[in-house]
This record gives structure tokens, sequence and C-alpha cells, in this order.
């Protein structure tokens, strides 16, 4: 038996010495590039932009079984899901109903053994996680809405086109796979993409400065050529 135990507990300790084996799982070498002031994150490293907390430790792999298991997990919710023919609805209300049960027959039964029931901890929202959380997505929703009304006025003609790639590729992508599918494929980014540009970012920064830069001489080219060409409607104080 406790050979066994040895070998289950061994498990783990495997995975996540292959996961630390992986070359993007290295330390990176020093950038040939030196250091300089960033141009995609400024001032702010990465753990920074994503918060903190354990989401940035997630995404990360700083903590290495949190990382794991939230990619196990949700691969795993996915697999059932698609293989099941079950929905996230259906699923998760035949889950929640074979809980409420189990909890009502154990504790009826210990009631009738006059034994202690089940251990259901009280579980209660605090007032300022709330109101934390309703301002975080308040905020949120305002940069939104300001972000559309500056491409709906026509003010920032690159936000403009960026706006409507994003939008393009992710219709693109959406008629692809499923809603859940795309959940999924989320998931797996955040915990590969935040983790790779912090190993890489000296690199990654470089090359993504020299592709701003390429872009923005494409795009005076295409303001001089054609944009400046459209007539404009003047504005009321001009014609005040």
């Amino acid at each position: 038996m406790s050979g066994q135990s040895d070998q289950t507990q061994s498990i783990p300790d495997s995975v996540m010495e292959g996961v630390n084996r992986m070359p993007a799982s290295q330390t990176a070498p020093t950038s040939e590039y030196g250091p300089r002031n960033r141009f995609l994150t400024k001032d702010k490293t990465v753990y920074q932009l994503l918060g903190g907390g354990r989401a940035a430790d997630s995404a990360l792999w700083r903590d290495k079984y949190l990382s794991g298991g939230t990619l196990f997990g949700s691969t795993a919710i996915w697999y059932l899901l698609e293989k099941s023919g079950y929905t996230f609805v259906t699923l998760t209300c035949n889950i929640l109903m074979c809980v409420i049960v189990l909890l009502f027959v154990w504790s009826s039964i210990a009631a009738l053994l006059h034994r202690a029931g089940p251990p259901v901890p009280e579980l209660s929202l605090s007032e300022s996680f709330v109101m934390n959380t309703a301002n975080l997505i308040r905020i949120e929703v305002n940069k939104a809405l300001h972000i559309a009304r500056t491409v709906a006025l026509g003010k920032d003609f690159k936000l403009f086109l960026l706006v409507v790639a994003s939008l393009y590729v992710v219709s693109i992508v959406g008629s692809w796979f499923n809603l859940l599918t795309c959940v999924w494929i989320g998931i797996v980014w955040f915990h590969v993409v935040p983790f790779i540009f912090d190993k890489y970012e000296d690199v990654i920064d470089h090359h993504a400065q020299k592709a701003s830069e390429a872009a923005s001489v494409q795009y005076r080219k295409l303001d001089d050529a054609i944009l400046r060409k459209i007539p404009r409607v003047p504005s009321m104080k001009k014609r005040m």
C-alpha cells in the first residue's frame, strides 16, 4: 500500500518536472537588444498588467499546481460536455440536483440517528466584494463604450481598423468553434501567451516595435494618398 501511495504522489511531481523541462519554462537568456523602455507593456510588468493575485500566478505558472489544475479541469469539463452531448446548463443542473438530493438524504438520516449533519458552510458575499466587483465591471464597460463612441464618430482611423479587424477575426473563429470550445481555447491561451511573453519579452517587444513602425509608415502613405482627399464636414464652431 505504501508503494502505491508513493507512486500516486510521484505522478503530479513528474508532471511538474516535465513542465519545468519545457523550453518555455526555462529562464530566457539575456536579450541581445538590451534593456530599454518597453514598447508593449511600458513601465509595468506582465504580472502587474494581469492584476496580480491568483489569476496572474496561474497565467504565469508561478503556482504550477494551480495552473496545471486549471488547465486539466477546464480540459476535462470541455471533453465531458463535448462527448456526452450535454449542454452546460443541463450538466450543471444535474450536478446540483444530485448534490442537493445527497445532502438532503444525509441530513435526514443524521437526524434520525442523532448524529451531526453534513458539514455545509454558510456562504455569503460581503458588501465590499460586491461593490468592488461592480465598480470594476463599470470601469471596463465605460472603457468599451468610450472606444465604441470614438470609433463611431470616426475620430481615430487606426482604432477603427483595429476594431474592425478584431471583430472580423472573432467572427471567423466563432464560425469554426462553438462557445464552449472558444472559452476553452481562451483559457489555454491565457496560460500560454502571457507565460511566453514574460519569458521572452525583450525579443517580442523589439519585433512588435518594428512592426508598429512599418504599419505607421503604411498608414501615413494611405493617409496622404486617400484619407486626406476625402472631403470633411466643417465643424459647428467653424460654421459659426
